[in-house]
């Protein structure tokens, strides 16, 4: 009984001593968790108050197209250069400072957060690029992607839901961002729970994505454009058919609709038609060409090239019909971001080492500078005479957009109405140029860049 009395005895006591031993280092331990929670909490801060200072930056270089000029020009804009500090964030402070660049028609934007009772500094720095058509193919309201166009280079971005189906569904590029849905078919789908997260597959779609505003085209400035140009509304709607008589300019062919190889439907005469823009003086000047109601893009499919072959920004306020085929082959610069659009290109197929997996591809994630359309193809591609394109530029589309003939477009499509695509069988390339610049009314800002750096060593005011 002793020896069972003094066995617990010892065993309480070497409790006892452990718990003597380890009580000081995890108080210790204890209180030290409790300061570095305080101090995360605090670093924390200052990261938050730092991010509402690239908030407020991004709202005042929207504010007018002036000021984002003036950030541009490398102009500094007050209270944006360090010289105010903003306490519209409970326990911290922040200050904002704007230069330009460094890549064209950039701004980067620093912002530094400082708590106030610590007065710990953290600063973020982002990189803007004021880009008023962002995508290949951008939607207003729901973008029905399927046998009408085949997106190149860049995105296709719609306010509502982006529904892909036919063709389109078994391509994984490029990529399509929607602030609803993005919708596949039963056999190859896409986002299956709607809104509700995971929102994307982090390759080729995202739902519930902050898709940039649309911009805010100055329609009254492109007007008056077209107007001292000789471009605005058009037409070539008198005269006989026959070479030289689609009247209006020295045009060739007949004044006809094209519905098959050579042969004509319908009579173009007296219509709101232009004619072998191909072969217009005007049409290579990259000048803008504006219509406030309804035009057919009309031309001669049996010899001599006469039909669409247009460089410059097409504005048109009603409905645009296409009824011949394309002819302008040219060599144009390719967005250094391209491969963005391709990491996943068929079901099965990814972008590798390999080239020409797609338009302008020179290996895994490369592409070449520029892209020499009616000369140049990919695998899977048309063959290399058939790349030219018949509209190059901005192709704005006020009303609907009817396809009758094939022309494919290097720029950007933006139709407010539906599309129609008539031409079964074959669907309208359009290879996206990023570098289009058109007046608008409203700066449209994409992020090219955001990290944390180490805050300045300019004294706070």
């Amino acid at each position: 009984m002793k020896n069972k009395s003094g066995q617990v005895l010892v065993g309480v006591m070497a409790v006892v001593l452990f718990i003597m031993i380890m009580l000081p280092p995890l108080v210790n331990w204890i209180q030290d968790e409790s300061r570095w929670t305080v101090k995360e909490q605090k670093s924390t801060l200052a990261f938050n108050v730092a991010e509402a200072g690239i908030d407020r930056g991004v709202w005042k270089l929207k504010s007018t197209t002036s000021t984002w000029s003036a950030a541009m020009a490398g102009t500094a804009v007050t209270g944006y250069d360090f010289d105010a500090t903003y306490n519209d964030v409970a326990g911290g402070s922040y200050r904002i400072r704007f230069s330009a660049g460094p890549g064209a028609n950039q701004v980067t934007v620093l912002a530094e957060g400082r708590d106030t009772a610590t007065e710990e500094v953290r600063a973020l720095q982002a990189i803007f690029q004021n880009q008023a058509l962002p995508g290949a193919l951008i939607a207003n309201g729901i973008m029905t992607y399927h046998g009408a166009f085949e997106a190149h280079w860049g995105p296709v971005m719609a306010h509502n839901n982006i529904v892909i189906s036919g063709n389109a569904a078994t391509e994984y590029f490029p990529r399509k961002f929607s602030k609803q849905v993005v919708l596949g078919t039963a056999g190859q789908p896409r986002d299956t729970n709607g809104i509700t997260p995971p929102n994307t597959d982090n390759v080729e779609w995202w739902s519930d994505y902050d898709v940039a505003e649309l911009p805010l085209l100055d329609f009254t400035t492109l007007r008056a454009s077209a107007a001292a140009n000789g471009t605005l509304n058009y037409y070539t709607t008198s005269g006989s058919e026959g070479a030289g008589k689609c009247m209006g300019w020295a045009g060739h062919g007949t004044c006809r609709t094209y519905t098959g190889a050579n042969t004509w439907a319908g009579d173009h005469r007296g219509r709101p038609h232009f004619h072998d823009s191909n072969h217009h003086a005007l049409s290579r000047q990259n000048l803008i060409w504006y219509w406030d109601g309804d035009l057919i893009l009309t031309g001669d499919m049996s010899a001599g090239n006469h039909r669409n072959g247009l460089w410059g920004t097409l504005i048109v306020r009603g409905n645009l019909t296409i009824d011949t085929g394309d002819g302008y082959a040219f060599s144009g610069p390719v967005p250094a971001s391209a491969w963005m659009e391709y990491k996943r290109i068929k079901p099965s197929t990814w972008d590798t080492s390999a080239t020409n997996q797609y338009p302008a591809d020179d290996g895994y994630q490369v592409v070449r500078s520029t892209f020499n359309y009616g000369s140049e193809s990919w695998t899977g591609g048309p063959p290399a005479a058939n790349t030219d394109v018949g509209l190059r530029g901005l192709v704005y589309v006020g009303g609907n957009l009817t396809i009758n003939s094939v022309t494919d477009i290097s720029g950007v499509v933006w139709v407010v109405g539906n599309v129609t695509n008539n031409a079964t069988g074959e669907r309208v390339l359009v290879f996206y140029d990023s570098s289009l610049q058109v007046p608008t009314l409203n700066v449209v800002l994409v992020r090219q860049s955001w990290r944390e750096v180490a805050p300045s060593a300019d004294a706070w005011l």
